[in-house]
């Protein structure tokens, strides 16, 4: 899905006079304020899973206000106080969902046993969740929610450092969630600085602070991403300035969920050689060590890399046309190898290339959880593209389509729904692109 339109970011600029400003920061104000009594109607919902119908009633509500604020950000980003506005109703928000139960997703359960187990001593890389030798440690308020207790870890050394030391200072959900919290607003202030290199008003960054998916995901459901993608925006931000530390956050970004390893090309074109040279051996023992860590027949990455699918659309033509799904893995890891050569050979800045390498590995793998969609979006205020935008709304779908699903947590979407849930922004991008492809014949003619 290439980009299309959308509403577009401008370099800073006057609105207007005082008058001019000051409603532009009521208006901006108002936006917000609504949207926070939206996701604050969101964290009110007791089972957000059961309740299901009402969570995806309340966020298209949610996400209907939002896409007023982005039409309208043109004209409201430079009002007064503008960037404060978008980071407080940022904070705001993702406080009203702190107490929310995680019920669409058992993850967050994952990551506080596997730091309680590696805060006495176990394994998580080698001891599944159901070994008697971790029978001490079971409590009955986060072992029951912990999913595929037959396998061992998925995650980075770094990831379970963190839950570690979350683990030490409080074994709770709550602080699970802080500890994500904390990292994503790191991660919005971060995003105002990138947009601010690139001369891009910052209040755009209100694109993804503002992305009720994001608020959902992150906030609501506690998934961990944003504890790695502040590291891949740091190591843009750092990548020429300062190389060597450009190197080491995305390494450590690597070592918390191996995703910014596919911004590496982009990093890579744009440092010198002793950077280069450090990211390959920080890189190299980092993933040699993960990997074998992870070896051993209840290897959870092996599971995860070799068998699990959730809410793929392109994966499944592909293995239905091919008949193999390792046909069709090496299928999908060309399309993102050769989008990543394509857009490097154009010349695409380090970023934009990066999030074009994010968005082909979202729409091909195998596994699209609608949290990963938060990937590409904290990129997406550097050129925004309604069609992507639109898919993180769509994307929460896959949950179920406004009924609870019968299998729970183990719902799979139909491929039917699917094509809606990529169809629909898909279609959007093709309904843009003709005007744009009209204006091209008429400058040639």
């Amino acid at each position: 899905m290439a980009r299309r339109g959308g509403p577009g970011p401008e370099p800073a600029r006057d609105p207007g006079a005082g008058p001019a400003r000051d409603r532009g920061t009521i208006e901006l104000l108002a936006l917000g304020a609504a949207l926070l009594a939206l996701i604050a109607l969101i964290a009110q919902l007791p089972d957000w899973l059961s309740g299901l119908r009402a969570l995806q009633i309340r966020f298209a509500a949610a996400f209907a206000l939002y896409g007023l604020t982005l039409a309208r950000l043109p004209r409201l980003a430079g009002a007064r106080g503008a960037v404060m506005i978008v980071l407080g109703v940022a904070l705001a928000a993702r406080l009203a969902l702190l107490g929310a139960a995680p019920a669409l997703s058992d993850d967050i359960y994952r990551y506080a046993w596997e730091g309680r187990v590696l805060l006495h001593g176990g394994n998580p890389w080698t001891q599944r969740p159901d070994d008697p030798a971790l029978a001490a440690l079971r409590d009955p308020q986060i072992y029951p929610g912990v999913n595929h207790p037959d396998l061992a870890t998925i995650y980075p050394p770094l990831a379970e450092a963190g839950f570690a030391l979350v683990a030490a200072l409080s074994p709770t959900l709550a602080a699970i969630k802080l500890w994500v919290m904390a990292h994503d607003l790191v991660l919005i202030a971060l995003l105002v600085m990138l947009l601010r290199r690139h001369g891009i008003d910052p209040a755009w960054a209100a694109l993804y602070a503002w992305n009720p998916l994001v608020l959902i995901e992150y906030a609501g459901s506690g998934h961990n991403d944003p504890t790695a993608m502040v590291w891949l925006l740091g190591a843009l931000l750092l990548a020429r300035a300062r190389p060597a530390l450009s190197a080491l956050a995305l390494t450590a970004g690597v070592m918390i969920k191996l995703a910014p390893l596919v911004a590496l090309p982009a990093l890579w074109r744009e440092w010198p050689g002793r950077a280069r040279a450090l990211a390959a051996l920080a890189l190299s023992a980092g993933l040699a060590g993960f990997a074998w860590l992870t070896r051993g027949a209840s290897s959870g990455l092996h599971a995860y890399w070799s068998t699990w699918r959730n809410n793929d659309l392109v994966f499944e033509l592909l293995e239905r046309w091919t008949g193999r799904f390792e046909t069709a893995r090496a299928i999908e890891l060309s399309i993102v190898a050769v989008v990543i050569a394509w857009t490097l050979w154009r010349g695409a800045e380090t970023a934009r290339a990066a999030r074009a390498a994010l968005k082909t590995g979202y729409l091909v793998s195998p596994v699209a959880h609608p949290w990963y969609a938060g990937w590409f979006l904290v990129l997406e205020p550097l050129a925004p593209s309604a069609p992507w935008i639109l898919l993180s709304a769509t994307a929460i779908m896959s949950y179920g389509v406004l009924a609870a699903p019968a299998a729970g947590r183990s719902f799979h979407l139909s491929l039917a729904w699917r094509a809606v849930e990529f169809g629909v922004p898909a279609l959007l991008a093709a309904v843009l692109a003709v005007p744009r492809r009209q204006a091209r014949r008429g400058d040639r003619s």
